[in-house]
């Protein structure tokens, strides 16, 4: 189960996932690069959100 705190962060997650492999398959590896960094950072945030 998702936790309520970090659900928010879910379609945020997904989109950038989304919007990465779609840069990757038109050969834009710049953007992805910079869409790993963004879903890093969103994981980041998921993490801390965790209950200890």
């Amino acid at each position: 189960m998702i936790d309520p705190m970090a659900v928010d962060l879910v379609a945020e997650l997904v989109a950038a996932r989304d919007e990465r492999l779609s840069c990757l398959a038109r050969g834009d590896v710049e953007t992805a690069a910079l869409l790993s960094a963004w879903i890093d950072a969103l994981l980041d945030e998921w993490n801390r959100r965790a209950p200890e």
